[in-house]
């Protein structure tokens, strides 16, 4: 749900603090998810850091469960200076939608991949991207290789989601994708996702392990299947304008905040990776592993059809994408 006006009256307050002998700036920084995700411990992370660097005149303030509206609404609100911070995921795509590229199945071969494509060009055309939108990148976070799991069947080829009814975030590119699968997909706000699969509303969801966990997903979904389908790139995002107006100290500052920040964040991808995915089988969750060749081939008519619908801006970050890809 939409909170302009929660963020109009917060906006409304010092951001800037009182005037002392050092000015403190609190910037307030909203994420989607509760305080066990990636994104919510990566940015209090970057929290620690930063006021360390700062010697606490430049701080955060952290809202989790999309205290301060979702994603959609945090970007319009960083845009018009409404809200300072926010992480943000596959709504990304609304304010640019080439940057559905990274979402893109199996366009990510590994983390190692996803550091040389984020750290290169790729990640430099992306920035460039946003910020003519008016928002600058911090860090580019962990959001974890995405996983099925459903109350159907396990899930080894594109087959086997035939009829399956899949929620999907409100993204076209990942229903089409799920529905290219063979599918029944379509989206649903994450806040309504638990009840969906509990009542039967939806067979099965996908997301990043830690979410099963966080979310107790392993309460109303029998099988977990590890397709690895995508990678979730979480944007630490902080309105250009603010940015702008920090001292040059105060943006090197917050820089080496967000590269601790998204060094962090892979750390906890990785851990949960393995920890998260034993603690949903002690839940009674049955894993399996996916055909990832059945999968990638049939996900080369999505790249093409995807692409061509974009144009040439769209192209030219999947080559970006794919030629940072580590020699095998």
């Amino acid at each position: 749900m939409k909170t302009f006006t929660t963020l109009a009256a917060l906006a409304m307050g010092a951001v800037f603090g009182t005037v002392g002998v050092a000015q403190e700036t609190k910037f307030r920084a909203n994420m989607p998810g509760n305080e066990e995700s990636i994104a919510y411990k990566s940015v209090e992370r970057f929290d620690e850091v930063l006021q360390d660097l700062t010697d606490g005149n430049v701080a955060l303030r952290l809202f989790a469960n999309s205290a301060l509206g979702d994603q959609e609404s945090s970007l319009e609100a960083l845009q018009t200076g409404l809200l300072d911070m926010a992480t943000v995921e596959t709504p990304i795509t609304s304010v640019v939608p080439e940057l559905g590229a990274t979402a893109l199945p199996y366009i990510f071969s590994s983390r190692e991949h996803i550091a040389a494509a984020m750290d290169g060009e790729a990640g430099e055309r992306i920035r460039e991207m946003l910020a003519e939108k008016g928002l600058y990148v911090v860090a580019f976070l962990e959001g974890g290789f995405r996983q099925i799991t459903n109350n159907v069947r396990p899930i080894v080829t594109p087959a086997d989601l035939d009829g399956v009814k899949m929620r999907t975030p409100g993204s076209a590119l990942r229903i089409k994708i799920f529905n290219h699968y063979g599918a029944n997909a379509s989206p649903l706000p994450f806040s309504e996702l638990y009840s969906a699969l509990q009542t039967g509303v939806y067979d099965g969801q996908e997301n990043p392990v830690i979410w099963a966990k966080s979310q107790k997903f392993y309460e109303v979904q029998d099988y977990l299947s590890l397709t690895n389908h995508l990678y979730t790139v979480t944007y630490l995002l902080i309105s250009k304008d603010k940015f702008d107006a920090l001292s040059e100290e105060q943006q090197a500052a917050m820089i080496k905040a967000g590269d601790a920040a998204e060094a962090y964040s892979v750390e906890l991808g990785m851990q949960a990776d393995t920890e998260i995915v034993d603690h949903l089988k002690d839940q009674g969750m049955q894993v399996n592993e996916a055909d990832i060749p059945a999968f990638t081939d049939a996900s080369g008519a999505i790249w093409t059809e995807w692409a061509a619908e974009q144009g040439a801006k769209a192209q030219e970050l999947i080559d970006l994408i794919v030629a940072a890809r580590p020699a095998q």
